[in-house]
């Protein structure tokens, strides 16, 4: 048994942020499922938006981020979050992150950063380190985080359960509510599970789009977060708006990697296999729509047409930008063999982003005592039903931030008495062998049924499949010792059939959902869906 005053579930921008700010009020210990790099924040590669033009405004930005998210998201959410993007991109500058700037000469400060454009946005208001933004805070995150005294690593370990009433012994009586003093934590090295107590534990876990065959996630993005949330008691919303990001690259053989944004930003043009521009048929903004709206026009023309992909043409793009900003990018490309200032990159959509997530609020809060949820993981009401470019990352800061400041008070409460871990000694291999192709299942399922259009019907289908193997590793999960691939495929089960079901709960279309039954926008229903 571990004790701690805080203890992090992930290793993203939110989970780092939110550790380094706690540390100042007691001993962290950062819980991440392989090594620190392993988040969806180091995939990022756009940047991080925030109104730091002096002809831009907050209101522009509130305007831009509740349009995409098709009017759904909570207004005093997004402009708290909006409002104070500058001061925390300071914050962030100030750790060390090298943002791209406009006058290489000058120290990094915000007037001095350079600034592109994305889909959905009407200014230029997103920073950017190149197009590997998101590994360049996580170095500089991870730098502070290594250096800190009170903060304690643990890597290639996976968090198994939240420790809730359920694990409390019986003689230390009855706790009102349901509230959380930690999670059992299990060694991948040793399978080893361990009891780590905590005044105060925070899910940074990311998201869940690996539950989709083709999608841009690392592979720890399992839903581990969102599944223990919702089996320890906590709300999920708005869990049907999973987003598409549109320009995908597409290889056969499943090599799947992002192509940021940003390419559009600078005026990279979607086209057929033919070569016809279609996106300004779509939408008034072309090629700089909204992701949803992207995704699903390139849905519709590869479905018109039979083919698998299009393509991402930035050959009209300065050669000299495009090599400047797009350095991943480039080297990603021609590792497949094109040249991106002379020929097209073929590109799909793929599963990018959850809208939805446990729910919470602006201070991390959830239903959950001494349980809170920034990133990916947590449904604030930012995004909405859809979210805008480059503001994954804005969240994730804002939120952190704040749930540092809230949980910094009430870390002296006495831990109860929580039971061991049941370790069970045997492992049936044949069983696993048979049920292990499940996780494959799932992927393939939500795929052709639960993706960028869908179906009641199908969603139904696809909810009975999904229940079914849900089932079978649970079952196999109570009377098995632990491996990281049970608990994965449990949790990715439990994250699918909750997309389903949020899915079938909505019955309109809109932003990232869209039912083909009911394909208009029905404004008698601009809620959150809970679950």
């Amino acid at each position: 048994m571990r004790n701690y005053d805080f203890l992090v579930l992930g290793s993203g921008i939110a989970g780092l942020v939110y550790a380094l700010q706690v540390s100042k009020k007691g001993k962290v210990a950062i819980i991440t499922k392989k090594g620190l790099f392993d988040c969806n924040t180091d995939y990022a590669q756009g940047g991080i938006a925030a109104v730091l033009d002096e002809r831009d405004t907050f209101e522009q930005h509130v305007q831009d981020t509740w349009i995409a998210g098709a009017e759904l998201g909570k207004q005093s959410v997004i402009r708290s979050v909006i409002e104070e993007g500058p001061k925390l991109i300071q914050f962030l500058i100030d750790l060390g992150t090298d943002f791209t700037l406009i006058d290489e000469s000058y120290d990094s400060r915000l007037e001095n950063l350079s600034l592109t454009r994305e889909g959905g946005h009407t200014h230029r208001r997103v920073a950017y380190a190149a197009d590997s933004t998101g590994h360049q805070i996580m170095e500089a995150l991870v730098r502070n985080c290594l250096n800190n005294p009170n903060i304690d690593i643990f890597e290639n370990h996976i968090a198994i359960d939240l420790i809730t009433q359920h694990h409390i012994l019986q003689e230390d009586g009855f706790i009102p509510g349901i509230a959380c003093w930690g999670a059992y934590i299990m060694n991948n090295d040793t399978n080893f599970v361990e009891i780590f107590r905590a005044r105060k534990t925070m899910l940074a876990t990311g998201g869940a789009s690996q539950i989709y065959t083709h999608n841009t996630n690392p592979a720890v993005a399992t839903g581990d977060g969102m599944a223990m949330a919702r089996l320890a008691g906590a709300r999920l919303a708005n869990m049907e708006f999973v987003q598409f990001h549109p320009t995908a690259y597409y290889c056969p053989e499943g090599d799947t990697f992002l192509i940021s944004e940003a390419l559009r930003g600078e005026g990279a043009i979607l086209r057929l296999t033919d070569g016809t521009a279609f996106m300004d048929s779509y939408h008034p903004l072309g090629n700089l729509a909204p992701r949803d709206i992207v995704s699903r026009a390139i849905d519709a023309e590869l479905k018109k047409r039979g083919e698998k992909y299009c393509y991402l043409d930035a050959t009209g793009v300065d050669h000299e930008v495009l090599k400047k900003h797009f350095p991943f990018i480039q080297m990603k490309c021609l590792e497949h063999g094109i040249d991106f200032t002379k020929e097209p990159i073929p590109v799909a959509p793929a599963a990018h982003y959850f809208c939805g997530g446990v729910l919470s609020t602006i201070d991390g809060q959830t239903d959950i005592k001494n349980l809170f949820a920034a990133g990916e993981v947590a449904c604030t009401g930012l995004h909405g039903a859809n979210r805008l470019a480059s503001n994954s990352l804005l969240e994730a800061l804002v939120i952190a931030w704040h749930a540092a400041n809230h949980t910094c008070n009430g870390v002296n409460e006495e831990f109860p008495a929580i039971h061991k871990w049941r370790q069970m000694e045997e492992f049936n291999e044949n069983e696993w062998v048979v049920i292990s192709h499940n996780r494959e299942i799932i992927g393939t399922i939500m795929q052709g049924y639960a993706g960028i259009r869908r179906s009641r019907r199908l969603l139904k289908y696809a909810l009975s499949r999904i229940e079914n193997i849900y089932n079978e590793i649970n079952n196999f999960y109570q009377h098995n010792s632990v491996r990281l691939e049970v608990v994965e495929t449990r949790n990715m089960a439990v994250i699918a059939a909750s997309v389903i079901r949020s899915a079938l709960t909505r019955k309109e279309s809109r932003g990232a959902h869209y039912l083909i039954d009911f394909p208009e926008r029905d404004n008698k229903l601009n809620m959150d869906t809970i679950l």
